[in-house]
């Protein structure tokens, strides 16, 4: 080979190897992130912050919520229900300078003050696509609707007026799923729950599966989301609740196969709030709730194997957290553990009390290395990531409630408080730029 080729393919390397490189990270376009698990590939986060020290714009919302923020392109979506006479609110933000672009009512929310038990309807996380220039809004008063970026109300519907009340004892909380270009939206109740597809641009239905189940009274009912599940080269959306797991061609709603060992007792109120996790090598976590075990499956096929099963600590409303290879769990409620697990055998790895002042509804995300958890009062514990548990540092944003997940986007943290949403840390690198 000549030297003249070979620095040519050297060369050609390098440019491709730095074009990888510069690749923007994915968003966290939707409740769980980019890869549907909690975590990100982003690096540089933040580590201490306080509600105005290393604090890049804070704005107050309209109202209360438990939305978990969205972000594509330069825009930022959430959910609220305002103050002043219990409007359901979509909200878009600037990325950059957290300014409020716009904001469009959805209908009546409703004033829920219990502790520990809150739900205004504003509880459904948005979903959005930049290239589609869409983004998508759920509430529990059955209220679906699509914008585009520009706050444009592009089609809405109403799922109750549609398809009958959602007889959820503790109100609706489902997120929807935007997947492969289609917005898929579970609502699992008392009565004919459904599995629903939707066509983001118009909202138009491309079909809706009606999921049979044996479940009783509020065991029928769940507060889950839609999960996009790979198995094999088949791809799947599982849906967790009513005393089962089933899997759903996203193509058609078909099921293709299900699990019913969620509720082995027959017992009449195991509602689902925990949702479903995807791991690796067709492996697939679920919860029990009140928190009861914790099963890992193995799906292949059509064949569903039951691994490994955790009994304590397990969490009643916190999704598990699935990064680098170590699955971590918290009860978040009782005694706040968490648990470090190899994912694919159980064991156990670590175990630690979360020092957090009050119970956890928001689920842990991770990246760069970390784990990040906020307490319903507003106090965040970051954790290194790996096989010894060290707390990094705590933060007291003293804001109650909060239930959302913290977001990661670039090098940047988005944390919704009682009242307001912060985005923390340096300015973001490769953001869009307004």
């Amino acid at each position: 080979m000549s030297r003249h080729v070979l620095h040519s393919m050297t060369l050609a390397c390098a440019i491709i190897s730095q074009h990888a490189h510069a690749q923007p990270l994915k968003q966290w376009s939707q409740w769980r992130g980019p890869h549907f698990n909690g975590s990100s590939d982003a690096t540089g986060l933040p580590t201490t912050w306080s509600k105005t020290d290393n604090v890049a714009w804070a704005t107050a919302l309209p109202g209360q919520g438990a939305a978990t923020p969205s972000v594509a392109g330069n825009q930022v979506f959430v959910t609220a229900c305002a103050e002043d006479g219990l409007t359901l609110m979509a909200v878009a933000l600037d990325r950059v300078t957290g300014k409020i672009l716009w904001q469009r009512p959805n209908g009546p929310g409703r004033d829920s003050r219990q502790r520990g038990y809150e739900n205004t309807f504003a509880e459904c996380s948005p979903v959005a696509d930049a290239e589609l220039d869409v983004a998508c809004f759920l509430f529990g008063n059955g209220r679906l609707a699509g914008y585009n970026f520009k706050g444009d109300e592009l089609w809405a519907r109403d799922l109750i007026e549609e398809f009958g009340e959602f007889k959820n004892d503790w109100g609706y909380a489902s997120s929807p799923l935007l997947y492969d270009g289609r917005i898929y939206v579970q609502v699992l109740r008392t009565g004919e729950s459904y599995l629903l597809a939707v066509e983001p641009k118009t909202g138009e239905t491309i079909w809706r599966h009606v999921r049979e189940d044996d479940a009783r009274s509020e065991s029928e009912q769940a507060y889950t989301s839609p999960v996009p599940f790979l198995n094999g080269d088949r791809k799947e959306i599982l849906i967790l609740g009513a005393d089962c797991l089933t899997a759903h061609n996203p193509a058609t709603g078909t099921e293709y196969w299900r699990w019913s060992g969620l509720n082995p007792r027959k017992a009449r109120n195991y509602r689902c709030i925990t949702n479903t996790l995807v791991g690796n090598d067709g492996f697939i976590y679920v919860t029990e709730p009140q928190n009861n075990a914790l099963h890992a499956l193995q799906v292949k096929g059509d064949e569903v194997t039951e691994i490994w099963t955790l009994d304590r600590p397990t969490p009643d409303v916190m999704t598990p957290l699935l990064y680098k290879d170590r699955l971590y769990v918290s009860d978040g409620r009782r005694r706040r553990k968490m648990v470090c697990l190899n994912p694919m055998t159980g064991e156990h790895i670590w175990e630690s009390d979360l020092d957090t002042h009050t119970f956890i509804r928001a689920s842990a995300t991770a990246g760069d290395g970390k784990i990040y958890l906020i307490d319903a009062e507003g106090f965040v514990v970051i954790l290194e990531a790996g096989d010894e548990c060290n707390v990094v540092s705590t933060i007291d944003m003293a804001s109650y409630p909060c239930r959302s997940n913290i977001v990661i986007d670039n090098n940047q943290l988005l944390i919704r408080t009682g009242d307001s949403l912060y985005c923390i840390g340096k300015q973001a690198e490769n953001a869009p730029q307004p």
